[in-house]
């Protein structure tokens, strides 16, 4: 699950497409391919700057191994409890609040474990 997107810019007047086709017929220049951050939004010349932007990383779960980014809900569950809200979505009042506050902590977003929502 990459943390990035591609993106192009026309290099004649500089915007940035979502799209190559829509950089390209922009001003009908050449174009260079660009990598965006899904999280922060900032825009990177390569793809390993995107890669390394925000220092998100996979954390996988040990129960049913789905992938999740390290600012996700669901990755705070897997570090405190062990699994994620979607194998198991049953923790204990202590365990909820204790995911809940490291999430707040770690990304400054408040999130509902109980919805695997952040």
């Amino acid at each position: 699950m990459d943390n990035y997107k591609e993106l192009w810019r026309c290099d004649e007047c500089r915007e940035i497409h979502d799209d190559e086709d829509g950089a390209r017929e922009c001003c009908r220049p050449s174009v260079t391919e660009l990598y965006g951050c899904l999280d922060c939004g900032v825009v990177h010349d390569s793809e390993r700057e995107a890669e390394q932007c925000c220092g998100v990383f996979e954390v996988r779960c040990t129960n049913c191994s789905r992938d999740y980014k390290s600012i996700d809900i669901n990755a705070k569950a897997i570090q405190i409890t062990g699994h994620c809200t979607v194998c198991n979505p049953l923790f204990t009042l202590d365990d909820r609040l204790a995911i809940e506050d490291m999430h707040y902590l770690e990304t400054g977003r408040t999130g509902d474990v109980r919805l695997g929502e952040s």
